[in-house]
């Protein structure tokens, strides 16, 4: 594997790499597809780069940028690029609150994702959650024009084989996901806000005047 720094820090590393050596664990949504391809074309600019395990390349996140940009015939993308196996450890769960809560049922081990892509058995559009140690959100902003382009490639090898209503049935059921993970938030925010206050109160009643606030 060859590929150029883009930028690194002392836990994150960027780089520009073959989009042909990249591996997705799970199949796209056609019409979320679109959507991305409409976006790109209209920005002229990769916004966030995509992560994948430096090791295999395996794709992690950014599976519909890293479609969309192949569709396209673009020849390479700007990848986070972590080590699975060592810090930043990466955690996987089936849905958002995943990053917060632990359910046995909803149990995906890094091998299994590894397993899918390696094999070309890729698991359904959006079946997995990753959680990284590091935010995913680096803006770069990179021009579109600057990663290659060979003509359109097709990539309907990985694509789900749903209708657009199934497509927009799941797409409902992103939007329920996000508004699931808003609310735990909500309520979280609210008990720590509850113990912080309590917490206060409790220093403010003490005889002890070292205590200040």
């Amino acid at each position: 594997m060859t590929y150029t720094i883009l930028a690194q820090k002392s836990d994150l590393r960027i780089a520009i790499v073959s989009i042909d050596e990249l591996k997705p664990h799970e199949k796209g949504s056609p019409l979320y597809l679109k959507l991305i391809r409409k976006e790109l074309l209209n920005e002229g600019v990769l916004k966030y780069p995509i992560v994948a395990d430096e090791k295999t390349l395996v794709i992690l996140d950014g599976m519909h940028r890293w479609l969309a940009l192949k569709s396209l015939g673009y020849t390479h993308i700007p990848t986070i690029l972590t080590n699975v196996h060592q810090n930043p450890r990466v955690r996987i769960g089936r849905r958002r609150i995943h990053r917060y809560t632990d359910d046995a049922s909803s149990k995906i081990t890094i091998e299994e994702v590894i397993s899918a892509a390696l094999s070309g058995q890729l698991m359904q559009p959006k079946s997995t959650r990753h959680f990284f140690s590091f935010s995913k959100f680096q803006q770069i902003n990179y021009p579109l024009r600057l990663l290659g382009c060979r003509g359109p490639q097709d990539v309907s090898k990985y694509l789900a084989r749903i209708t657009d209503k199934e497509c927009s049935v799941a797409f409902e059921g992103w939007l329920k996901e996000i508004s699931e993970e808003l609310e735990f938030l909500t309520r979280r925010k609210e008990e720590v806000e509850k113990e912080m206050n309590e917490f206060l109160n409790r220093v403010k009643n003490l005889d002890n005047d070292v205590y200040v606030l």
